[in-house]
């Protein structure tokens, strides 16, 4: 199995602007079973909890500030792969349902966006 660091290096989604990819992928996690998105949610947190607890043995207010502000630009980089490669057999469907919704007549996001209100 091949671990993709980057919505863009997956062949199915690589015709979709990066907009488009991120809402597939939001499509494909949402489509996940129960289990497996508890798996994905554990993850994460796992990986959460053992980078804050590195964070807490800095030495000194100044490092432990430029940790905390790198840790929190570093977050999507550690976090996305999981989601995205968990969520990489629910990716076709999703691509397929987001182009479905693209096609229907007098649908468009902003209609969405709109109804949601």
């Amino acid at each position: 199995m091949k671990i993709y660091w980057s919505a863009r290096k997956i062949p199915s989604l690589a015709k979709f602007r990066a907009t488009e990819r991120a809402q597939i992928i939001q499509g494909a996690a949402r489509a996940m079973p129960l289990p497996r998105r508890f798996f994905t949610n554990t993850l994460k947190l796992l990986v959460l909890i053992v980078l804050f607890w590195q964070l807490v043995s800095v030495e000194g207010w100044t490092l432990r500030i430029l940790a905390l502000l790198a840790a929190g630009l570093l977050y999507p980089l550690l976090l996305h792969p999981l989601t995205l490669n968990l969520a990489l057999p629910y990716l076709p469907q999703a691509a397929e349902d987001f182009r479905a919704q693209q096609e229907e007549p007098g649908s468009s996001q902003e209609d969405e966006q709109n109804s949601g209100r």
